[in-house]
Order: C-alpha cells, then structure tokens, then sequence
C-alpha cells in the first residue's frame, strides 16, 4: 500500500472515517478515543493527555464542537499525505480549515497530527 499514490477519491475514502472518529472523540472529550488512530511509534511521538485537556479547556467554550464540511485540498509529500476540510463548529458561525497529516506505519495508515486554524 502507498498511500501517496492513491488518488485523490481513495485518499478519502481511505483516511476520512479516521478523521471523523477522532473529532468525534474530541465533542466527547474522549482522550482514549481521540488518540486511537495516532501514529505513537515512539515515545516522543505520543499526545500527552495533558496537552488535550489543555486545548479542551482553551477552546471547547469558544467552539463547541466540530463537524467535517467540505473537503478543499489534499497535498503528497514524499512520506505523508496532508488533507484539509473546512470545519464547522457549533459555536461560531464562520467555518474553520481543519488539517490532517496521514502516514503510513507497519502496514496502516495512520494520523501524523491534526489542527484547526479557527
């Protein structure tokens, strides 16, 4: 499997349940959940918990929680995939861009990091 040779529909098709189950995970505050489908190859690779909590209690109020919208662009790199939608959030009517890194590691695809720029 090469994930950077997929097309743009297998990208997707590939990678978006994925993204979907972890900003569903975050609407629940779901830690465990939202980690699930994080590349951790290495200690140092791993989200601290305390990072998530700390974004929640940042952010939740001011957002609410978010909903993949339209899908805008996918970017290859040698070694990852990057996806970008639009977000929308419960709170705020504006839409968001929110963005993911896939990689692939021992045979799954996995998630590199994710952001939303607000």
């Amino acid at each position: 499997m090469k994930l950077t040779a997929f097309s743009d529909n297998e990208i997707l098709d590939t990678v978006k349940s994925l993204a979907e189950h972890t900003e569903d995970s975050w609407n629940k505050k779901d830690f465990q959940g939202f980690c699930r489908f994080f590349l951790s190859a290495t200690p140092e690779q791993t989200f601290p918990e305390s990072e998530f909590n700390r974004q929640i209690n940042e952010n939740y109020d001011t957002f609410g929680k978010h909903t993949i919208s339209d899908f805008v662009a996918i970017h290859r790199n040698p070694d990852n995939v990057i996806v970008i939608w639009k977000v929308n959030f419960e709170s705020r009517k504006e839409p968001g861009l929110l963005m993911y890194e896939f990689r692939e590691h021992d045979g799954e695809i996995l998630i590199g990091g994710c952001s939303y720029h607000a």
